[in-house]
């Protein structure tokens, strides 16, 4: 069993990263002018500004999306695009990584999202979030700080509330800047093979798919038993996710 990364970032790249960042909050000031987020829904520009990942050097932009594999595809861009950051973590990664496009670099960038089954997406959300201890402790779906949620109790609890405040449940196209047409799309049942495709154009190389999935949700079987009320809560809170997944598999 390998042990996971745990350094941070180089000195030089992360200085780099900060002062792109100060350059552009400094230019833009609020997140409803600045050319990114002010591409998404309201609710998710605040959560979405520190989930930017782009490449300067290769004009790539990648719309991180929770749930959706995005430890395993920052690590994996990561070693495929620079030597030498093998032993940083991923949550360092994402920091560095974080670097905020100009108006014309995002315009111009090569984009790729990686979308999941939205219903397993949410399940995902409730055996992950759903049952940590300060989840159920600040928000009580079940009617004490201690029960864990139904699934049916986590969705109503979610609809019932501002659930927008968490980009964990958000609706995925929410947090995608601009049309899903200026994208290249994967999804996470097909993940390798389209970040060998994503990884080969932006940098010439593909290192491998670096798997670092810390626990399985199993939210893909426990989608098999999920109640129609359940369901129909899913399709409630995250119609356009939905319809849009389903065209994309469709194709």
């Amino acid at each position: 069993m390998h042990s996971r990364p745990q350094g941070k970032p180089p000195f030089k790249e992360m200085a780099k990263r900060n002062l792109r960042n100060l350059a552009i909050k400094a230019r833009y000031r609020s997140l409803d002018a600045y050319p990114v987020t002010k591409l998404m829904p309201p609710r998710a520009r605040k959560a979405m500004l520190s989930r930017i990942c782009y490449f300067p050097k290769y004009n790539l932009y990648y719309a991180r999306l929770p749930k959706c594999a995005n430890t395993t595809i920052v690590r994996t861009l990561a070693n495929s695009s620079t030597n030498g950051l093998e032993n940083v973590s991923t949550a360092w990664l994402k920091t560095l990584f974080n670097r905020l496009p100009s108006a014309r670099e995002f315009e111009q960038s090569y984009k790729f999202v990686v979308l999941r089954d939205p219903v397993e997406r949410v399940v995902s959300a409730w055996r992950d979030k759903g049952h940590h201890p300060a989840f159920i402790q600040k928000h009580r779906y079940a009617g004490d700080e201690t029960t864990v949620p139904t699934l049916e109790q986590f969705l109503t609890g979610l609809r019932n509330n501002d659930f927008y405040k968490n980009a964990h449940y958000l609706p995925q196209m929410d947090m995608i800047p601009g049309p899903l047409s200026e994208y290249d799309v994967g999804t996470v049942d097909q993940l390798e093979p389209f970040l060998a495709k994503v990884c080969h154009k932006a940098f010439g190389r593909y290192q491998g798919l670096q798997n670092e999935q810390a626990h399985s949700t199993d939210a893909r079987k426990r989608v098999l038993d999920i109640s129609d009320l359940e369901r129909n809560l899913i399709e409630e809170l995250y119609a356009e996710d939905i319809a849009s997944y389903a065209e994309i598999k469709a194709k």
